[in-house]
């Protein structure tokens, strides 16, 4: 159980720290070019004496989607950005009209902006504390960088792209497991991390680079092909829903990414935090290879014409389907929390983390729980009522998407509602599917992995359409409406899965559940 925990929690850190550090990539001018030059003026003698704060045009004023917002903010970033601080200085500017950038000149007494180089459209939404000239020049600067902006949309696709990575590499990795054992391919998916890992420390230097670092963080997502079946195969049915719950309870590694990883970033570049991960991925190797067992086997390794009576299952799709929700609205909502709390707060980017960490530990710690209420009174009832708190927490959120507060608490809600469905879900998948457990909880878990993917697809996009983060939490809404239909219609599921699992025997392979009238 130990080294199935470990396995999966330093999996799930590697996995998710593009959305970790994306508020930091995003706002490299060394990746994305300079889009202003700021310079400040003599009458800022310290540093944390003043905060920039660069902002996307403001639907609420009517602004049109071609200008953005400067404004100047007094005290550092963690001061300067709280609601309650009004800017000193504050100006619309629309980097395609000279006159508004001449108006900032004129008018200014802090700094002088100035188009950079390599400038596109508007710059990117960013906190830049603005430093004193001594300073800048001690350094070898004369000016701040403001980065170019990214669309979210393609913000929040690169952040998507180890999670649907993962889909392939959870069914690659679900049938090895199954024909090789568990710890033979942990230990290789271990050694394969820490290749995007080096890649990300030394040649992430493009959005191209960092797409290809991001397919293989993919195999870091494919930890849950590894260690649910190290494991399930240990324990009793009674047991299953505990038992995965707590290896399943792993990816508390997002939490620890989330924290960390912006700290870290601020100290040692983000770069160098890719480096510095790869530290411990390197213990958990040596410490996994060491500890773990390969568990008992139940049944011989699948064969193709096995594979097809899988795939055949309607029930396999099924639960494609309900962690497609679970699992994707829960790493999906974990890797953009960052992202959502700098865009939509004005968070600070190295102190997000600590605004986003209770989210992401209410989904991590509340995985087990739901699967030992998932034993005690049925899966089945368990999701029922878990989707019902999904649809309307992340409705909430879509209404009251600016208020801080109210975000906050629905967002515990979502997250933690998320987090019991894992559980609830995988209390039911052994059961229904005890002699293939390898493959299908490979398959069930990258139709996870490519929820995530899709949950910021839509949300990126959506906010693109619509200028707010709150349709996409409408459609994260609908697509569980979806979930709770499949629940209510899958044939004969009532009598099959309600039941507590102690009293359940696995069904066949291929075997309908319709045939268990």
């Amino acid at each position: 159980m130990f080294s199935a925990f470990l396995h999966f929690d330093i999996s799930f850190m590697v996995w998710v720290i593009l959305g970790a550090l994306a508020p930091f990539i995003m706002t490299d001018a060394g990746l994305t070019g300079e889009n202003l030059q700021v310079t400040p003026s003599a009458a800022i003698t310290k540093a944390g004496q003043y905060t920039l704060v660069v902002k996307a045009a403001d639907p609420a004023k009517h602004q049109p989607g071609n200008v953005y917002n400067l404004l100047i903010k007094p005290g550092a970033p963690g001061v300067a950005t709280r609601s309650s601080v009004k800017p000193v200085e504050a100006f619309v500017v629309n980097n395609a009209d000279p006159a508004t950038l001449d108006a900032v000149n004129a008018r200014s007494r802090l700094i002088h902006v100035q188009l950079g180089s390599g400038a596109k459209g508007n710059p990117n939404e960013n906190v830049v504390p603005l430093s004193p000239m001594s300073t800048l020049v001690a350094a070898g600067h004369s000016s701040q960088p403001v980065a170019n902006g990214y669309p979210s949309s393609t913000k929040l696709t690169l952040i998507g792209i180890p999670l649907l990575a993962a889909g392939f590499w959870r069914i690659m990795i679900g049938i090895l497991v199954d024909r090789l054992g568990a710890r033979k391919v942990g230990i290789a998916s271990l050694f394969v991390t820490l290749l995007p890992l080096l890649l990300g420390w030394q040649s992430a230097t493009s959005y191209g680079m960092l797409v290809c670092v991001g397919i293989f963080l993919g195999v870091a997502g494919a930890s849950f092909a590894v260690a649910l079946p190290l494991a399930s195969r240990w324990y009793p049915p009674e047991m299953q829903g505990i038992a995965m719950g707590i290896a399943g309870a792993g990816n508390s590694g997002t939490v620890l990414a989330t924290i960390a990883a912006p700290l870290l970033a601020q100290r040692f570049g983000w770069h160098g935090v890719f480096g510095l991960l790869a530290i411990p991925v390197a213990l958990t190797l040596v410490i996994f290879t060491l500890l773990a067992k390969e568990p008992p086997r139940t049944s011989p390794p699948l064969r193709a014409v096995d594979f097809k009576a899988v795939l055949a299952s309607t029930d396999l799709w099924r639960f494609c389907l309900l962690y497609f929700v679970t699992f994707g609205g829960f790493v999906g909502l974990s890797t953009f929390a960052n992202t959502f709390f700098v865009d939509q707060f004005d968070a600070p980017k190295a102190a997000v983390g600590l605004w986003t960490w209770p989210f992401i530990v209410a989904g991590s710690l509340l995985r087990p729980v739901g699967g030992a209420l998932a034993d005690r009174f049925g899966g089945l009832r368990m999701l029922t009522i878990l989707y019902g708190v999904v649809l309307a927490a992340s409705v909430g959120v879509a209404l009251f998407v600016h208020s801080f507060p109210a975000t906050c608490l629905l967002l515990l809600f979502l997250m933690g509602a998320l987090g019991m469905g894992n559980g609830s879900v995988f209390q039911l998948v052994p059961q229904r599917f005890k002699n293939e457990v390898g493959v299908v909880t490979g398959l069930v878990g990258a139709a996870g992995g490519v929820g995530g993917y899709y949950l910021n697809f839509a949300l990126g996009h959506l906010h693109d359409a619509t200028g707010t983060y709150a349709s996409g939490f409408v459609a994260v809404g609908a697509i569980t409406i979806i979930a709770m239909a499949t629940l209510k219609t899958a044939p004969n599921w009532s009598a099959i899965f309600s039941e507590p699992s102690r009293r359940l025997a696995p069904l066949p392979v291929g075997t309908p559940a319709a045939s268990m009238d």
